[in-house]
């Protein structure tokens, strides 16, 4: 699936339509009919978000940010996060560690 623009409620959907295949101990063509899905959106569904994760796991993506007012160490650095999450942390965490901290909560599956 080449579309560069994602929907999120559809990426939702096929997620936890996977999960419950994974579960379901059904083959696809089963599983497919049960669902009233077809097995081609099945395959090309499963394929891309398969992709997304391997891409997701290569580093995490950021988008620009909006710094307001002056740094100040007593502080805490405040990011928000496109799931809502909001981080409080000292001004003086380490660039590694930060990316590894936003990319593993990015990286927990929707519940």
């Amino acid at each position: 699936m080449a579309n560069k623009h994602r929907d999120p409620t559809k990426e939702a959907f096929w997620r936890k339509t996977l999960t419950r295949f994974a579960a379901s101990g059904l083959s696809v063509r089963e599983f497919c009919k049960r669902e009233n899905v077809t097995e081609s959106a099945f395959y090309a569904w499963r394929r891309t978000i398969s992709e997304r994760e391997d891409a997701g796991n290569s580093q995490p993506a950021f988008l620009p940010a909006v710094i307001n007012g002056e740094a100040d160490q007593e502080s805490p650095l405040v990011l928000l996060l496109a799931s809502g999450l909001e981080l409080r942390l000292p001004q003086t965490i380490a660039a590694t560690r930060l990316a590894e901290l936003v990319w593993a909560l990015q990286s927990q599956p929707e519940s």
